[in-house]
């Protein structure tokens, strides 16, 4: 599995509203930031937290607009549909993911190579202005 296949994984359970799923594809000290520097979660525990208010509360889905990557970094931009009590809204955001593909725990042993799945270890939001759909 690539970075590119692993952060499509990863958006194909947040649209599932999978949160084991997604937390899967997770490393167990993954962090999530507001960019550049506001942490909005760190650790499995805050992510399933998070992920779960989050489907509970809006049931978003996901609709990629463009994928760039290079080397270990993806940057997708994304249309995200949410549904509140005055009915549906729409944001754009840009989703930057770190991921390590030597992370012992990752399928493929302890030796430093790259292993056949790894896992994002941080994610960065830029969130635009959420607007009626």
């Amino acid at each position: 599995m690539t970075p590119t296949d692993l952060i499509q994984a990863q958006l194909d359970a947040y649209n599932a509203h999978d949160v084991e799923a997604l937390l899967a594809l997770y490393a167990a000290d993954a962090r999530q930031y507001k960019h550049p520097d506001t942490l909005i979660a760190a650790g499995a525990d805050a992510l399933r937290q998070r992920m779960s208010a989050r489907f509970e509360a809006s049931r978003p889905r996901a609709e990629l607009l463009h994928r760039i990557a290079v080397g270990n970094t993806v940057i997708d931009h994304e249309r995200i549909h949410n549904q509140t009590p005055s009915g549906p809204v729409v944001r754009e955001l840009i989703a930057i993911y770190e991921v390590d593909m030597t992370l012992p725990g990752a399928a493929g042993g302890e030796d430093g190579r790259a292993r056949e799945n790894g896992r994002i270890v941080g994610a960065r939001f830029v969130f635009g202005e959420e607007v009626p759909a």
